[in-house]
């Protein structure tokens, strides 16, 4: 297996989904009504949406479109905060929490809708997605976080020894949780489906564009330099989320990177096929530093978890995940692993995203702490509304200050240890 930055073959996704044709790179100044930076899930969905609201938009690309995390993720859609609606409660009050809950707990509706409205061929499935206790007492905390959802206008179930066997084909769980509203897409053909929408919809994309400067503008907006380029923009849409690095550094100062590394399999023997997640729902774990795993519509068993670098597979992490794979599943211990790839996701400190107004008419949401496919894309419909101009008390995400994480320039030695903390806590049993 090989993870090559630039290798159009690094991971299953961009081996399973048709070329595309890349959008030419910007070649001469411009001037729009809104600019996008990143052409991922959030950035690819604003630009969508606000096109569709009559703005003229160009989105500026640094390599290709979904290129990195939007492209190389797990492809799960999981409505939902991994806080709780009491934890949002305290921290917002009951209304803004009840609004977060219901558009959180919303966002995976919307995404399926959104793909069957588009005409997007990424392979959608919507088989729930199973949140599986790895000890006791994770297992009585899901127990307990069914019945908070379902209070707060969820749809989930508890699930017990047996109900998780059955549910998973492995005696490995004590016990889980489904979110029945939850299911997979196609990443990379998904995102490449928005894309094309929002070509359709007017929105011009320039691939191998990197945005290298933000200069806001006194009046509201920005001139963005792009391959050298001046872009004049009355609004900005800064969709980068873990690759912010130094083009807006408050935001790259309040957030970690963490690497997410799969494996996946070659197709599995039909037998198999039927043996291993018979839902055919995805699963995750209670631990902090979780494995999370599906079966692909062509039979492959995907599998990952936290990776050792920012966008390389190491050979360490790779036999890890087989080895994680095989002690959940152990008829998959002689199977083909094909491909491997990892990329960078930013995590903030209490699970929650972010929506922020950098300046005026320049607005960023990133941090989606692994729920990214649906949240991203939803929150991209949330930014075109701020900057049609729908108060920030009436989005359906709070908009709130940039919090600078302490100690930021120690933050990544931090993770390592925060991620070998959770490791030990997670050996121990304690939930998450």
């Amino acid at each position: 297996m090989t993870n090559d930055l630039f290798s159009p073959a690094a991971s299953l996704w961009a081996a399973t989904t048709p070329a595309r044709s890349a959008s030419p790179a910007l070649a001469a100044p411009l001037d729009v009504d809104a600019a996008v930076v990143g052409g991922g899930f959030t950035g690819l969905s604003a630009a969508l949406h606000l096109a569709r609201a009559g703005f003229r938009v160009a989105l500026f690309e640094a390599y290709e479109i979904a290129h990195r995390a939007s492209g190389r993720n797990g492809g799960q859609v999981v409505p939902g905060f991994k806080p709780g609606p009491a934890a949002l409660i305290r921290r917002f009050g009951a209304d803004t929490a009840a609004r977060m809950t219901r558009f959180a707990y919303g966002n995976a509706d919307y995404l399926f809708e959104l793909v069957e409205r588009l005409r997007i061929d990424c392979a959608p499935t919507r088989n729930g997605w199973i949140q599986g206790a790895f000890s006791a007492a994770s297992g009585e905390y899901l127990k307990r976080r069914a019945q908070e959802l379902n209070a707060h206008g969820g749809d989930v179930e508890y699930l017990d020894a047996d109900a998780m066997r059955a549910a998973t084909g492995s005696a490995f769980w004590p016990a889980g949780l489904r979110e029945k509203r939850a299911g997979a897409v196609h990443p990379l053909a998904f995102a490449r489906g928005l894309a094309r929408a929002a070509t359709d919809a007017g929105a011009a994309i320039h691939d191998r564009s990197p945005v290298t400067a933000i200069a806001p503008a006194p009046g509201g907006g920005a001139t963005l330099t792009v391959n050298g380029h001046a872009v004049k923009a009355r609004h900005v849409v800064l969709a980068t989320d873990a690759y912010t690095d130094r083009l807006w550094p408050a935001v790259a100062q309040s957030y970690v990177n963490v690497s997410s590394a799969q494996i996946a399999t070659d197709p599995l023997p039909r037998a198999l096929q039927e043996q291993l997640l018979p839902l055919r729902a995805g699963i995750s774990e209670t631990r902090k530093i979780t494995y999370y795993c599906r079966i692909d519509p062509e039979g492959r068993f995907v599998i990952g978890g936290r990776g050792h670098s920012s966008e390389q597979l190491d050979p360490s992490t790779s036999e890890q995940l087989r080895r994680a794979a095989v002690a959940r599943f152990p008829d998959l211990a002689d199977a083909t692993w094909r491909h491997g790839w990892a990329c960078r996701v930013g995590m903030t400190m209490d699970d929650l995203p972010r929506v922020h107004r950098l300046a005026p008419g320049v607005w960023t949401a990133y941090g989606y702490c692994g729920r990214g496919v649906a949240m991203g894309t939803a929150l991209g419909r949330v930014l075109t509304d701020a900057i049609r101009g729908v108060p920030e008390g009436d989005l359906d995400f709070p908009v709130t200050p940039i919090e600078r994480m302490p100690f930021y320039p120690a933050r990544q030695f931090g993770a390592t240890l925060a991620i070998n903390w959770y490791r030990l806590r997670d050996a121990l049993g304690v939930p998450a």
